[in-house]
């Protein structure tokens, strides 16, 4: 068993540890960044720390983010808040299905409702941006 929580992305699932995903909370106002990559939401204020705010699912549309751009402001998409590689990143444009103990797969996944939730690469995305204009 492996605390965590899984979460779908399009139609796919995935898996984050507890040791990785500290906590989901509404995703808050976001200041954008200029000349970030389209991932990039833009930076938020969590917990008195400053956040990357990261779209996994796909970049949000342009008129959602002439909103952001001129009124930074909190909405009720979840936001995962996640620690790798020794930096704090808030990834949105997900679903979250569930959080607790999974049965562990013959890899680093885990079986949520039959279905097997590979392991999702923080580190990958925290990677995209410290190669962008934006490092975090």
């Amino acid at each position: 068993m492996k605390g965590g929580v899984v979460f779908r992305v399009a139609e796919a699932r995935y898996f984050l540890p507890a040791t990785t995903a500290s906590k989901v909370l509404p995703m808050p106002g976001v200041a954008r960044v200029p000349g970030a990559a389209a991932d990039l939401v833009g930076i938020a204020l969590v917990e008195g720390e400053m956040v990357a705010v990261v779209d996994i699912g796909g970049a949000a549309p342009p008129s959602r983010r002439a909103v952001t751009l001129s009124r930074p402001r909190a909405d009720n998409r979840p936001m995962l808040v996640c620690t790798c590689l020794g930096e704090r990143v808030g990834l949105v444009g997900l679903e979250v299905l569930a959080t607790g103990l999974f049965e562990t797969g013959a890899d680093e996944s885990v079986m949520h409702e039959g279905v097997p939730a590979p392991l999702f690469d923080v580190g990958a995305v925290i990677g995209r941006l410290r190669g962008s204009r934006w490092a975090v």
